[in-house]
């Protein structure tokens, strides 16, 4: 299999280096799922982490993407939805492998309501509340998802070539991200990928 990364090694060693550092303050994936719980204030930062990983793995692939040949197909803007049969699944933390996990590189402009904090509700003034437990499953899955993109990135390099070829208005929605991501990644690394994405959206408006 081609490994895409050889040809701008510099922006992936970027990559490499904060799945790197991630992986040494919070663990593996498998060392977060086996915690089972996490407390909120930690499960947040994770979480922060993750999404400076996520942002800058969307515009490698971003990068990767344009500069793949044009699908001979267009992928439809519709999809028919499909049944899938119910199945039991069951996850092991320390068989990372097998845990069923995804990466998305397009997302929703759609945004969930955000909850009431307990500090704005009377009703809710235990001071136990801020220490709750959030499960660790989430945040296992999105480092193995980060992590299996790093290793083989190309199937989502093509994936996501289809996908803007079919709808390159959204190819801006690709490198967003808030101004709280850059210093976790980095601030001289993720300017260099953040160059190196700027003009990637031109390729699929042609």
């Amino acid at each position: 299999m081609t490994d895409i990364r050889q040809t701008r090694r510099p922006l992936w060693l970027i990559a490499q280096d904060f799945i790197n550092v991630l992986a040494s303050l919070f663990g593996r994936s498998e060392e977060i799922a086996a915690r089972h719980t996490i407390l909120r204030p930690e499960w947040r930062l994770i979480g922060q982490w993750l999404r400076a990983g996520e942002a800058l793995m969307r515009m490698l692939l971003m990068i990767e993407a344009a500069a793949l040949p044009k699908p001979n197909t267009r992928m439809p803007l519709l999809r028919e939805k499909r049944a899938r049969a119910k199945r039991m699944m069951e996850f092991w933390p320390d068989k990372p492998d097998d845990w069923r996990v995804s990466f998305r590189v397009l997302l929703s402009d759609r945004r969930r309501p955000r909850r009431r904090s307990a500090a704005g509700d009377p009703n809710k003034s235990d001071p136990w509340d801020a220490a709750r437990f959030k499960s660790a499953w989430p945040l296992a899955e999105r480092a193995e998802a980060l992590l299996r993109v790093f290793n083989d990135p190309l199937p989502y390099a093509q994936r996501l070539a289809r996908r803007l070829y079919a709808v390159p208005h959204r190819a801006r929605d690709v490198l967003r991200y808030t101004p709280d991501l850059p210093p976790l990644v980095g601030a001289v690394g993720f300017a260099a990928v953040c160059d190196a994405a700027r003009d990637a959206p031109l390729v699929f408006d042609g």
